[in-house]
């Protein structure tokens, strides 16, 4: 074969070029037409349609184009396109006998009624056939429209067709249909499908009639044989799967779910009917992923929801039960079983807060509920909620049967102190001696109610059903310890250890050494624990047992030193650490005991121990930002907890923080009967003067306790409100006789001075002072008292002051003004510069400094301070005053006038001062 050269390519390449671009000229509309027939043979729609899209470009008005483009849009179901197309092609002069047929299905498949229904079925060039079709579709149109008149017109002129078309018998059933004749339109529709058993208008009716007639499995047959022959329509699929759904049959249901499903993977009613099937399947995973897809594509009903919330905490994904159950907790009946789900779920997140409200919708309960009520019941009782669990627990009494719900709703109700927890327990015992648990709260329950006959009866009982176990004894020796009979108790203690040997429990050679103690035996029992420790070495109770011995003998540092080496060796143990930080507390190093605990603040789960102990090593150390964060941290999960509520209280009251101390009390005997707490409640009140509800809380208190001194205070601020003077007095001092603190002293000696009775109120004062000295606020007092009458015994008093705390900045501020009305500037100035160092935006420390710097002729450091007290908040008119005097004596008269303009002096003592000052410096 010849080699090409250069020039032979290059002639090759220039006439292959030639020939494409004489290809490539322009090709008329008809050309397109032909092209798009073409492929149409081919089977290839797609490539017809962009033939025929340019033969529209190319002639716009082409009738032809036009109809061929529509009726490709037609067989490839492109019904909106189709329309338009078919449209314009009527609008051109195409032959509509052609065109109507194929615009009848555009226009039925896109919801056009309307349209549908103006067509003229009587077009000339139609078939019978046709002209059936078109009218059949134009009669349904016209019923959707509510037009029944002219459709029922329009299918009596149908019947005159000569056709044996089916939709001529459609038109005919249909009018069955229109009189709501649904049995005979359905025997009419039967036999059609019966001769056309593919007609997709026949299959439809057919099935529609079906649910008409309420006969939904038959529907969805009738449906199925459609989804068969036309499984491109997906709205009928779904339809389909709707109704499986809903007559139960998912197996049935899921392949056309997931078929249409890969159509659309977010669409929301197809996922929620997933979210159904997997349900029924016990495929909870699934079922909660595709019921949340659903939700979050705007499927908002209340039993996706539920199957959301069931699917969830089948998971023992508990938030997410709590999240979806409690969204529709309110639009479900009560007694749902929806209610139940949602408070075991708020159970497991320790919801304790919502509980009471689910569960106590419910009341159509069995048996089966009472482990639900139970551990309910106690989780509100653990955070504080008694009010609520104690209607739960009411309700437990009516489905308690088993020994082990009869001895939950025993030990439950002894916890809210009611004794009929002890009559459950005892059923629960009878129907199952061998349930340890019911015998040991029986037993404590017996010990606590003084009951030791029973007690001793039901640990020999005991005694006859477990012959091994060491508890019995453990039982009856502790009955003999209440009956002080120590023999018996040791008798039965030493059995216990008997039964105990080679295990792995210290409490009955504890209970031995216990006994010892009782008796007043110290040595034979530290001869004894050190046995007890040498086999248990970290035992917090043979440690702790140890330290109060070695107290007793005077020892404490040994006992002390024990629980901490032990501990040093041993710091992951809670128990250990927990155990040296309350010995500590007891030993007043409260800053050990913060160091100590500290290091646990990250840990999750602390027990109560670590938070009691915590706070009141806080507070014992003076640190009260410290304890205010502890103890907001501690009821910000334990709202309800008395110990942190307490601790709260004292703070707040320590601060004069009464509203919020009320605002606290309250929301606690929200949840909880308290007598102590309403005693702290009606404090708060009566502190922050809100005498009307102090009464009314005042008015709750126990007889018995009204009888109390602190109540006789209380009756005393109520009386001082009425100012019924005697009668508070007297009561006031009840108080004071009761418990000698500050704020009973106060309370005296305002009562006191309303009566004008200085004298008997000074010597009251000096009375408290002989017998507490260190009473701070007492001193101060007592200092103010004696500034009117003895400068000199005020200043020793103030020194006296400063002595118990150096950094009282109101003893040294008042100090340092004694010394300046004294003359003796440099003392005062040590006095008053200590003031202001420990208070700077105090105006009066800043008053009495800058009066110093006055008397030094030192204007300009003194007006320097009054920069900073006289501003638009300063009321006191006498420092004001001291301001433009010290103006006046520095020269500046101009500012001073334009001072004593600015403000408007209300004290007649100000404005004497005023025209005293005008008239010495002469303003004008």
């Amino acid at each position: 074969m010849e080699r090409l050269t250069g020039p032979k390519l290059g002639l090759v390449s220039a006439v292959f070029v030639l020939g494409l671009m004489a290809g490539c000229g322009k090709q008329s509309s008809d050309e397109y037409i032909q092209e798009a027939k073409q492929y149409l043979a081919e089977d290839n729609s797609a490539a017809a349609i962009v033939a025929l899209k340019n033969a529209v470009k190319t002639a716009p008005k082409s009738a032809q184009a036009r109809y061929e483009l529509g009726r490709v849009y037609v067989i490839q179901k492109q019904y909106e396109s189709a329309e338009k197309e078919l449209n314009r092609a009527l609008e051109y002069g195409f032959e509509a006998s052609k065109v109507l047929p194929l615009l009848t299905q555009a226009y039925q498949n896109t919801g056009a009624y309307s349209a549908l229904s103006k067509i003229e079925h009587e077009q000339a060039g139609l078939t019978s056939v046709e002209k059936a079709e078109i009218g059949y579709f134009k009669v349904v149109s016209l019923a959707r429209l509510d037009n029944v008149t002219e459709a029922k017109l329009l299918i009596e002129d149908l019947r005159s067709l000569d056709t044996r078309s089916v939709y001529k018998g459609l038109t005919a059933a249909y009018s069955l249909v229109l009189d709501s004749d649904f049995e005979n339109a359905l025997v009419a529709v039967s036999a059609l499908k019966d001769e056309s058993p593919q007609n997709a208008e026949v299959l439809k009716l057919l099935a529609q009639l079906h649910l008409a007639s309420n006969q939904p499995k038959e529907a969805a047959d009738v449906f199925k044989d459609y989804v068969q022959f036309y499984p491109e329509d997906s709205q009928t699929t779904f339809v389909l799967a709707k109704l499986l759904v809903d007559i139960g049959e998912m197996s049935a249901a899921e392949p056309y779910v997931d078929s249409l499903l890969k159509i659309n993977k977010q669409h929301g009613l197809l996922n929620q009917l997933k979210a159904a099937i997997s349900t029924s399947k016990e495929n909870y995973s699934d079922a909660l992923k595709h019921a949340e897809i659903a939700i979050s594509n705007g499927v908002d009903e209340l039993s996706l929801r539920l199957i959301a919330g069931y699917a969830a905490y089948q998971e023992q994904d508990f938030t997410g039960a709590n999240r979806h159950l409690s969204y529709i907790a309110g639009a479900l009946p009560n007694n749902h079983p929806g209610l139940k789900l949602l408070a075991a779920s708020q159970l497991q997140l320790g919801l304790t807060t919502d509980l009471g409200g689910v569960l106590s919708r419910l009341d159509k309960l069995t048996e089966q509920d009472a482990p639900l009520f139970s551990k309910a019941s106690y989780e509100l009782i653990k955070g504080g909620y008694e009010k609520d669990a104690e209607a739960l627990i009411k309700k437990s009494g009516g489905i308690s049967r088993t020994a082990e719900d009869l001895t939950r709703l025993g030990l439950l109700q002894l916890s809210l102190d009611n004794l009929d927890g002890i009559v459950n327990l005892e059923q629960a015992v009878a129907k199952a001696p061998e349930l340890d648990s019911a015998q040991l709260t029986l037993a404590k329950a017996y010990i606590v109610t003084a009951q030791y006959d029973k007690a001793l009866d039901l640990a020999n009982s005991w005694k006859q059903t477990a012959v091994d176990d060491a508890r019995p004894y453990l039982l009856a020796g502790d009955v003999y310890v209440k009956l002080e009979d120590f023999k018996a108790a040791k008798i039965e203690f030493s059995k216990a250890e008997e039964l105990s040997s080679g295990g792995a429990s210290a409490i009955p050679k504890l209970a031995l050494i216990n006994l010892e103690l009782l008796q007043g035996n110290l040595d034979p029992a530290k001869d004894m624990l050190d046995a007890v420790l040498q086999e248990y070495p970290t035992n917090v109770t043979a440690l702790a047992t140890f330290y109060l011995i070695s107290k007793q003998q005077g020892n404490q540092a040994a006992g002390l030193e024990k629980i901490k080496s032990t501990f040093d060796k041993n710091q992951t143990n809670i128990g250990l650490r927990l155990l040296l930080a309350r010995v500590w507390l007891v030993e007043q190093r409260y800053a050990e005991v913060i160091t100590l605990l500290d290091a646990l603040e990250a840990q999750e789960s602390l027990p109560k121990e670590y938070w009691a102990t915590l706070g009141r090593s806080l507070i014992r150390d003076n640190q009260r930002q410290g304890a205010t964060q502890h103890y907001d941290r501690w009821l910000a999960f334990a709202p309800n907890d008395k110990d942190a509520v307490i601790g709260k209280l004292f703070l707040l009251d320590s601060q004069n923080k009464f509203a919020e101390g009320a605002k606290l009390t309250q929301s606690f005997l929200v949840n909880r009967d308290d007598v102590q707490m309403q005693i702290l409640d009606t404090h708060f009140l009566l502190m922050k003067s809100d005498f009307e509800a102090a009464q009314k809380s005042y008015d709750k208190l126990p007889a018995e306790v009204l009888e109390e001194p602190m109540s006789k205070g209380f009756l005393a601020r109520f009386q001082l409100s009425r100012r019924e003077l005697e009668p508070a007095l007297a009561n006031a001092e009840i108080a004071y006789d009761a418990t000698k603190n500050s704020r009973n002293l106060l309370l005296v000696i305002h009562i006191l001075d309303l009566m004008e009775q200085a004298d008997k109120s000074l010597l009251f004062l000096e009375a408290h002072l002989e017998e507490k000295p260190n009473d701070l606020i007492a001193r101060m007092l007592y200092a103010e008292r004696q500034i009117g009458g003895d400068i000199g015994a005020a200043m020793l008093t103030y020194k006296k002051a400063l002595e118990q705390n150096p950094n009282n900045y109101i003893a040294n501020n008042n100090l340092a003004y004694l010394y300046l009305q004294q003359g003796e500037i440099d003392i005062a100035k040590q006095f008053a510069e200590k003031a202001a160092e420990l208070n700077p935006d105090n105006a009066e420390t800043l008053d009495t400094l800058a009066q110093i710097y006055v008397a030094e002729n030192d204007y300009e450091e003194a007006l320097e301070l009054y920069s900073r007290v006289v501003t638009g908040d300063l009321e006191n008119e006498e420092i004001y005053l001291n301001y433009v005097e010290t103006l006046l004596v520095s020269g500046d008269a101009f500012l001073a006038k334009r001072k004593i303009e600015q403000r408007d002096m209300k004290l007649q003592e100000s404005l004497d001062r005023v025209q005293a000052l005008i008239a010495e410096y002469g303003i004008e």
